[in-house]
């Protein structure tokens, strides 16, 4: 491939990236993040077709210009892509990184006045662009942080794919320096070698290929991950809503009848719960029950289920827990809630139905609940604030 016909393949698939994060943009204009990229694409369809309409055939100021301005839009585009991935991993993204296009463009044009050669040009570009790679690759390794990270999968196939195409741009960009360094004639055009061709056109368009599905693939997996979440997750509470506890319940049920194991079944009831929705409003009641909630997380073990059955009632299930650990957890959740301080001042307590299929039995899913339901009918006729147990028949 000649590096006309090159230059023509990069410039479509640029202007198709671009146009392809425009769209993105357009569907979902609130996000910040698609802002950012459509932007970036944007500005490397720009920066790649100047380029490609300098090295057509333009000489003098114009290939000058043509150089300047098609350069800072690729390293704009560098700069928009990172504000866009830090956007998304909800970073604040300041003004400074525009300066730096700014400073960039300024030390470019000074370049091409002084007259330095495609070498010499080359270290100055190749050490700007790393320092953005860099930055993108911290982006895409840190991901998020604090209470958000825990909501999403860390690795996913979008980022995974982000990180080998920055290292490859990366990795294209120094070789390229390298080799100029040593056999400038191999960039030089008309006569530009194949390898050449690859490290100016082939492998920047595989990897600008790459990193733009990786932003979009990293972009879709957290709307399918939020989505699943609004599907299975009570938005309050942060746990399983009653849909996805019964539809985990009962696979984890049949699970331990199949292998002859034990299963414990918690019915939870916060105590005068309407009391203290008409005493303090219902955003005091909202945050009781994220406590409660928060509260009930801390005690049950990984494998455990926990879900928000309605109202102010909660349910959770215990695989393997035997007659006597039942009693326990029991305990445990009543005393837990009972030393958890609120910010309205006030105490507040539970009442749980406990309970247990034993190894060996044969029970479905409705008749476990209900005789849990009986349980905590029991514990709350005599006096709340306790837990009672029933025994599966």
């Amino acid at each position: 491939m000649n590096p006309f016909t090159a230059s023509i393949a990069l410039a479509i698939v640029q202007l198709c990236s671009g146009l392809i994060m425009a769209g993105v943009f357009m569907s979902t204009p609130t996000e910040r993040c698609t802002r950012y990229w459509a932007l970036s694409g944007a500005l490397a369809a720009a920066g790649i077709c100047m380029i490609v309409v300098v090295y057509g055939g333009t000489a003098g100021v114009l290939r000058g210009a043509g150089l300047l301005l098609g350069n800072t839009c690729l390293f704009g585009a560098s700069v928009a892509g990172w504000s866009g991935l830090r956007s998304f991993y909800q970073r604040s993204v300041r003004w400074w990184p525009w300066a730096f296009v700014a400073v960039y463009g300024l030390l470019f044009g000074i370049l091409l006045a002084l007259g330095a050669d495609f070498t010499q040009r080359s270290y100055f570009a190749v050490g700007a662009m790393q320092l953005v790679f860099f930055l993108l690759l911290f982006e895409f390794w840190h991901g998020l942080s604090g209470a958000q990270a825990r909501r999403y999968a860390r690795w996913t196939f979008g980022r995974w794919i982000g990180l080998a195409a920055i290292l490859l741009l990366s990795a294209c960009y120094i070789a390229r320096l390298v080799i100029s360094t040593a056999h400038p004639e191999v960039f030089e055009p008309p006569l530009m070698s194949g390898l050449g061709v690859a490290l100016i056109y082939l492998v920047p368009l595989g990897g600008s290929l790459l990193l733009s599905a990786s932003l979009l693939m990293v972009y879709f997996e957290r709307l399918v991950a939020d989505k699943q979440r609004l599907a299975t997750e009570d938005e309050l509470t942060r746990t399983l809503n009653r849909r996805e506890l019964v539809r985990c319940g009962e696979r984890v049920l049949r699970e331990a009848v199949g292998k002859g194991g034990s299963l414990t079944l918690a019915f939870i009831d916060v105590d005068h719960f309407k009391q203290i929705n008409d005493r303090f409003g219902h955003q005091v009641g909202d945050r009781v029950l994220s406590g409660i909630a928060a509260v009930l997380r801390e005690n049950c073990r990984e494998g455990d289920l926990l879900g928000r059955y309605g109202g102010e009632e909660f349910c959770a299930v215990f695989p393997g827990l035997s007659q006597a650990e039942a009693g326990g957890i029991g305990e445990r959740l009543v005393d837990a809630v009972r030393l958890r301080a609120f910010d309205h001042g006030q105490p507040v307590t539970i009442s749980v139905g406990l309970v247990v299929l034993q190894p060996g039995q044969m029970q479905s899913w409705d008749a476990l609940v209900n005789q849990a339901d009986i349980a905590l009918y029991r514990a709350k006729s005599e006096g709340r604030n306790a837990f009672r147990m029933a025994q599966a028949a």
